[in-house]
């Protein structure tokens, strides 16, 4: 079986899954201290998500299957995602 390469084109912003979309994540594109609290909340490369919920401010994500986070869609937006299949 041939593993699919994943590229720019097949990973996406969190911020523009809809609710219910599942995914691994592929990058973080936030630097300095905000990469360090992003990591802190567990949103490495590889980890599993979810989009749980979608508020005025931003989304609530499930991580790891173990942890709910509520960020903001400037957060959403640094963290790229790709679908689970």
């Amino acid at each position: 079986m041939r593993i699919p390469e994943i590229t720019e084109t097949t990973a996406r912003p969190l911020g523009h899954c809809p609710v219910g979309t599942r995914g691994v994540l592929h990058a973080v594109r936030a630097a300095g201290t905000r990469r360090r609290r992003l990591a802190e909340l567990g949103f490495v490369p590889g980890a599993a998500v979810e989009v749980i919920g979608r508020g005025a401010s931003g989304l609530v994500i499930g991580v790891n299957d173990d942890a709910r986070v509520a960020i903001d869609r400037a957060g959403a937006e640094e963290l790229w995602v790709v679908d689970r299949a």
